[in-house]
């Protein structure tokens, strides 16, 4: 998610560099808690056997390959807490049905989504493609629990597998890590034939969905499935656009490391243990779920044979010292750039530092964009000088252009001459800018992925600073605020800093940058617009005053000489 508004952030830097260039003529060349453990009876929830409901299929109804032979077992939940996290495990599939995390107190399973999905985390098994899109009765079959107690939980179900008993367990394994815990599967053959799974292969995956909860319909919300092949980390491009080929599902052959579930601040991952998968599979319909699965060889099972394939499982939020921590090669699902990485923790630093004296998000970072056009007020100096001596050298490079309009390599070499008798650069105006774009990609990566800017309040109609800063919505487009005011105020910098060269290319440039700001602009977080918005304004003052000094000193230079 991060990587492609990340790449539009830095074409906008380049447009914003080519102006400058374009200004003249070109040149030359947490605590401790006590797990507890809890099992009550519950009621049958009906809305668990719709899981997957696939609607481009005329059928909804879970595949019946797997068919239960275990009977009159009641639906039960098992409560149990670790470190990070309270979790709810059911026995209707075996799955996780409410995770809870502890220290922000944030429901990461929810049955409130849009993607056909009821948001448990089942680490489903599937036989077939029709399978992982349906489910099967696996999620809905009422499992036995055979232990539970504060660090394990095993179901047991007993089913026919093509005309063969088989017998599966799931076992949960949590650990004093709180951000990681296994999944066992373990099948045996209680037949007297031996049992092959088709294409002696079997999908394992984790979950549809993943908190927590939020408005999906916007940009930044939305989740992604993901995996990463001989080492190599891929996201899912859902649907069919540019980057995506259409259909229902993808698939990517290779050594597969992992598999999971990214929602914008949080990671459910699949680590394979002491094997490979050989294939990853993902839901690539637009209107299902996130689900992205592995493909894992299993051996024939003869009779009283049995198989164990073990996943380490990663829940917690994108932060890479954590992912580090359980498993080295799942630090690229963090999905954070390495050189924007350090400056975005210190952006991050400094905005909670300010804020825990403060107490407001939005003033602090008003704070933190004084400070930074402080820290930058040399190079803004030099900038607004070398603005101002292109202006001065303006009038001469409109007679150079006139004089050799026919001849543009004389032209370049008479430029690059003024330019250096005056001492003048004219890249120099772009410098300041280049020099604060690593503070804006941080403050950036900041709004996106850190939960703690997350539901941060300002001041009237500027509810989430992680969220563009939307007053109403007509027909779907969402009106905004302060990308106009971003706009209005890059108009008045660019009128006051422009120099009239008679250059073309600049003044198509001048009237063009507005307009692709305010497409880039228009859905950023409203902690970033009002961030660059206040450099504007900042930098507008600035040039005021500068402008001002200089015409009273221009005043006084001209009594001075009429005096003389």
């Amino acid at each position: 998610m991060e990587k492609r508004t990340l790449l539009a952030i830095l074409l906008t830097a380049i447009v914003w560099a080519s102006l400058f260039w374009l200004m003249g003529p070109k040149q030359g060349v947490q605590d401790d808690q006590d797990s507890t453990v809890q099992t009550d009876t519950v009621q049958d929830d009906k809305s668990n056997d719709n899981k997957n409901e696939n609607k481009n299929d005329k059928s909804a109804e879970p595949k019946k390959n797997w068919v239960s032979i275990s009977k009159n077992i009641k639906e039960e939940t098992v409560n149990l807490q670790t470190e990070k996290f309270a979790f709810t495990l059911s026995n209707k599939g075996a799955l996780i049905s409410k995770a809870n995390y502890i220290e922000r107190n944030i429901e990461l399973t929810s049955n409130e989504n849009q993607f056909n999905s009821n948001g448990y985390f089942d680490f489903s098994i599937h036989l077939s493609d029709d399978e992982f899109f349906q489910g099967n009765n696996l999620n809905s079959d009422n499992w036995k629990i055979e232990k539970a107690d504060d660090k394990v939980v095993q179901f047991a179900i007993s089913m026919i597998v093509d005309g063969n008993p088989i017998r599966i367990e799931k076992i949960y394994r949590f650990t004093d890590n709180g951000y990681e815990f296994t999944v066992d599967y373990r099948f045996t053959n209680t037949g007297k034939n031996p049992v092959k799974f088709k294409d002696s292969r079997i999908i394992f995956s984790p979950s549809d969905t993943l908190g927590p909860n939020l408005d999906y319909s916007k940009y930044y919300n939305l989740m992604t499935g993901f995996y990463s092949i001989d080492d190599s980390y891929s996201q899912n491009t859902k649907g069919s656009g540019f980057f995506s080929k259409a259909g229902d599902l993808k698939k990517e052959k290779g050594r597969v490391d992992y598999v999971g579930i990214m929602s914008r601040y949080f990671l459910l991952i699949m680590i394979p243990q002491n094997f490979i998968g050989t294939e990853t599979i993902f839901d690539n319909r637009e209107q299902g779920g996130f689900r992205t699965g592995m493909y894992v060889t299993m051996d024939e099972l003869l009779p009283d044979m049995e198989q164990t394939k073990s996943f380490k499982i990663y829940l917690g939020e994108k932060d890479k010292k954590t992912l580090k921590a359980v498993d080295p090669k799942i630090v690229k699902a963090s999905d954070v750039s390495m050189i924007i990485e350090p400056i975005r923790y210190f952006v991050i630093w400094c905005l909670l530092s300010i804020n825990s004296i403060i107490g407001n998000l939005g003033w602090s970072l008003i704070i933190f964009s004084i400070l930074t056009k402080i820290v930058f007020m040399p190079l803004t100096k030099k900038s607004t000088d070398s603005m101002k001596k292109m202006q001065e050298i303006a009038p001469q490079l409109k007679k150079l252009q006139a004089k050799y309009k026919d001849k543009p390599e004389v032209l370049q070499q008479e430029t690059v001459k003024l330019y250096k008798e005056y001492k003048v650069n004219p890249l120099g105006g772009c410098l300041p800018l280049l020099l604060q774009m690593p503070f804006f990609f941080g403050l950036y990566s900041g709004l996106i992925n850190s939960i703690d800017l997350w539901n941060a309040e300002f001041m009237l109609w500027i509810k989430d600073l992680s969220m563009p800063d939307t007053i109403y919505t007509i027909s779907g487009f969402d009106i905004n605020i302060l990308p106009v005011l971003m706009i209005v105020t890059t108009i008045i910098q660019q009128k006051q800093t422009m120099v009239d060269t008679g250059n073309q290319q600049q003044k198509i440039m001048m009237y063009m940058m507005p307009v692709i700001l305010l497409f880039v602009f228009w859905k950023m977080p409203s902690g970033l617009v009002l961030y660059w918005f206040l450099q504007n304004l900042y930098q507008i003052m600035h040039q005021f005053i500068v402008n001002k000094i200089g015409m009273s000193r221009k005043a006084i230079d001209n009594v001075s000489n009429k005096k003389s």
